[in-house]
């Protein structure tokens, strides 16, 4: 009788323990809110969880890619559209100075205000975001325009352009080389010069009062002003598309977010029911083992 009660004590004490085990799993559950809390619970269900996860990171790389570059374009977009103000008003200094009663002290002013220009052209050129200079290639720590002793300017920088991958079959570029975008290289195309070349040449023949010269460098400023137009509107349709990507890989991330969500995480009516269910279960389990060592008690006094 003996070997048969302490048989059933220990049968008891061993469920109640089961049954406590099963209702913290239950409490955790429903208090986490996630149907996976150990990779055992769900084998196939966390290899999923796993290749989700790893999809929303990447999804998340490609959104701080995006992130960091916009404002790179942005910056890249207004310098050259400021780039494209100073050389239509170089334009229309060389036109003034096309006409021939262009002498004396408004010569001199014409002069100084291309001075000017000329100046703010280079600062342009030289134009920094987070303390990298956006028209010098991939040397980002190199001034793109710098004045030589003999008073010439020189493209310091180097015709290496940067990009992002913004999508993970796109990947998009974030600058414009100053070699390119300044027609040191030609870009504008045959017979032009670069736009500080542009402006010097200007700045002699309005010196010398050479009205034909001054005439001839319109066509040159026309050819730069196209390159500067087409280079500006080439950045604008990357940040276009940047911007696309960025509501692109917002559904994604959305999609995925769910899809995640109806992976891991439980039914809350299911859960409460299953909370209940093991409550009543563990109190049944107590109360047998309290009756089993109430008898065992009874055993020991008889």
């Amino acid at each position: 009788m003996r070997t048969s009660l302490s048989q059933q004590i220990q049968n008891a004490l061993m469920y109640t323990s089961t049954a406590s085990n099963k209702l913290t799993e239950a409490q955790t559950h429903a208090v986490s809110g996630k149907r996976i809390i150990r990779p055992s619970d769900d084998v196939p269900g966390t290899n999923k969880a796993l290749s989700l996860r790893s999809a929303i990171n990447t999804v998340d790389q490609f959104a701080n890619n995006i992130t960091v570059s916009t404002p790179l374009l942005d910056a890249t977009q207004n310098a050259l559209q400021d780039m494209v103000n100073a050389v239509k008003l170089v334009r229309s200094k060389a036109e003034t100075a096309a006409k021939p009663d262009v002498t004396g002290s408004e010569k001199q002013t014409t002069l100084q205000e291309l001075d000017d220009i000329l100046a703010q052209m280079v600062d342009i050129a030289n134009t920094k975001h987070t303390d990298q200079y956006i028209f010098s290639g991939t040397a980002t720590d190199t001034p793109a325009v710098q004045v030589a002793a003999d008073g010439t300017y020189t493209y310091d920088g180097n015709s290496g352009q940067r990009s992002t991958q913004v999508l993970s079959w796109v990947s998009l570029k974030v600058n414009v080389p100053g070699n390119t975008a300044f027609n040191f290289d030609g870009s504008a195309g045959a017979g032009t010069t670069d736009l500080f070349t542009m402006v010097t040449q200007l700045k002699s023949a309005v010196k010398s009062g050479d009205v034909k010269t001054i005439s001839a460098q319109l066509t040159n400023i026309d050819a730069n002003l196209d390159n500067l137009l087409s280079n500006t509107a080439k950045v604008g349709s990357w940040a276009a598309r940047m911007e696309a990507s960025s509501g692109t890989l917002d559904d994604m991330d959305t999609r995925l977010q769910e899809m995640l969500s109806d992976t891991e995480d439980i039914d809350l009516a299911e859960a409460v029911v299953q909370l209940k269910t093991q409550e009543n279960v563990y109190q049944a389990a107590l109360a047998v083992t309290s009756r089993i060592m109430n008898l065992s008690l009874a055993s020991m006094n008889s």
